[in-house]
């Protein structure tokens, strides 16, 4: 049996389609874009106040303030800033309202506080003003809660910026 190749004595070469190979280029870039992930986890979120650390004698400057959420009787909060007790969202929406707002504010959640608790001291923090507000929940460490800044690094809210 005898073959015979083809009559033509050139190669044949195929031109893949140039429009092809470019939407599968753009298939593959556009799947690494969005199963990649552009923004860090909130943990690991930088903390919107930080701490300075001085000697005895150098606190010239304002701290923030510390609202600590907890949970209360009858399916109710209980928030605590300082030696005050408030019991209501509002009312410790207007306490915060007269309160110096460069520091900023923490929000410190017990486990046993409910969210929506937590949600609405974030909330009164910002309606009274505050632009940097901290959060640190109760999944936080007791040597994250009092390292640098006093957030714990659990997340920030409002716009954040960098601390002076």
């Amino acid at each position: 049996m005898r073959f015979r190749r083809a009559r033509s004595s050139r190669a044949i070469v195929e031109k893949l389609p140039l429009t092809a190979l470019l939407d599968v280029i753009f298939f593959l870039l556009l799947y690494f874009i969005m199963a990649g992930s552009l923004t860090p986890p909130e943990s690991q979120l930088a903390a919107a106040i930080t701490a300075e650390r001085r000697g005895a004698g150098g606190g010239g400057s304002l701290s923030a303030q510390v609202v600590y959420v907890e949970a209360g009787s009858a399916e109710r909060a209980r928030y605590r800033l300082g030696a005050r007790v408030i019991e209501d969202q509002q009312q410790l929406a207007a306490v915060l309202a007269a309160l110096p707002k460069d520091p900023g504010v923490v929000v410190r959640a017990s486990d046993e506080a409910p969210t929506w608790a937590t949600a609405g001291a974030l909330q009164a923090a910002h309606d009274a003003g505050f632009v940097r507000i901290s959060y640190v929940g109760a999944g936080a460490s007791p040597a994250r809660r009092t390292g640098a800044g006093g957030a714990g690094g659990a997340g920030a809210v409002g716009d954040g910026g960098a601390a002076p």
